[in-house]
């Protein structure tokens, strides 16, 4: 059975931690919240990837949210291949034809999202293994000066 347990932030230790609504992780010690780490506060570094994926990324920042490539519009879908070309995308497929545009930005898609997947992981590792040395470390949604954490 799943439960939740509600604990006060304000005039906590985590009072300072505490950044309104939203997903979060905190350390709990004494039945206290004593530090908090928002899952928000993760952003997408596109940088790791390949120069052509980056290009196609900062070609339409949208490029992870309207996956299937067919959301984009065409505009963006000449505009992210381009990009990805000038980037060091090859203009030509394996049989030597032209390369469509959606397929350049389904590829960029897949593999940022990919890349995202593995960032968050290593951000939420961080954050986690952090919290694990001033507490217990539980999942759950910050809300209106409380912590709702999720207990079994």
């Amino acid at each position: 059975m799943n439960m939740e347990t509600i604990f006060t932030l304000e005039n906590s230790k985590a009072q300072d931690d505490y950044r309104g609504s939203g997903k979060a992780w905190a350390a709990i010690k004494d039945d206290e919240v004593v530090a908090l780490r928002y899952m928000g506060n993760f952003a997408l570094n596109p940088e790791e990837a390949e120069p052509w994926v980056c290009a196609a990324y900062k070609a339409h920042r949208g490029l992870i949210d309207d996956f299937p490539a067919s959301k984009i519009s065409g505009t963006y879908l000449g505009r992210i291949k381009s990009a990805a070309i000038s980037a060091g995308h090859p203009k030509l497929g394996p049989q030597g034809g032209h390369i469509k545009a959606s397929s350049i930005a389904r590829a960029a898609s897949q593999i940022l999202c990919a890349l995202e997947r593995e960032q968050f992981g290593r951000y939420r590792s961080k954050c986690r293994d952090e919290l694990s040395k001033m507490g217990t470390v539980h999942s759950g949604m910050c809300s209106c000066w409380e912590f709702y954490a999720k207990t079994n």
